[in-house]
């Protein structure tokens, strides 16, 4: 099973899209599966390594909406979102949503990525259902995380603290 960082990576080492600026993507998983945050985490991490860039400021948004008797607290009858925008020291930006349904299958649902010279896109009907999104092919950085975690706290971007100290 290839995994969706090397397929796009592949495309990207041709240099057909030339040099990456923007990334958006969007992938479901079943609710109770593995936890948003962590699928968030890595789709960020992908893109990052796509575009090449750090991130400097990140800003991130979760919805929680019931769907049954449940109400908002019932993991089991809800759904769940979050979203968050990556603005790249470079000037790149990427937009990731993970969103957790009920039954849902695991999968990229759709993937643009926008580059000086090209564009790769992909809905959820093009890509091979065995495309795998739940392989770390890369490590997560764990001031990722804290950056996700501190904006969806805040309700606000936050700037990536290890980029600053590091220019």
């Amino acid at each position: 099973m290839q995994s969706l960082y090397e397929t796009v990576k592949e495309i990207l080492d041709t240099g057909r899209v030339g040099v990456p600026v923007f990334v958006r993507c969007v992938a479901q998983i079943a609710t109770g599966s593995e936890s948003v945050e962590a699928v968030l985490a890595r789709m960020l991490t992908m893109a990052c390594s796509w575009l090449e860039a750090s991130p400097l400021r990140v800003y991130a948004q979760s919805y929680d909406s019931p769907l049954g008797k449940g109400g908002w607290g019932d993991l089991k009858d809800s759904s769940r979102q979050i979203t968050a925008t990556v603005h790249y020291v470079g000037g790149q930006t990427s937009i990731v949503s993970v969103n957790a349904v009920p039954g849902a299958d695991t999968g990229v649902r759709s993937l643009m990525l926008l580059g000086n010279k090209g564009a790769l896109y992909h809905d959820g009907e093009v890509l091979p259902p065995g495309l795998d999104i739940a392989a770390e092919p890369l490590p997560v950085p764990e001031w990722l995380v804290d950056a996700v975690e501190r904006s969806l706290r805040a309700s606000k971007p936050v700037v990536v603290e290890e980029v600053m100290d590091s220019e």
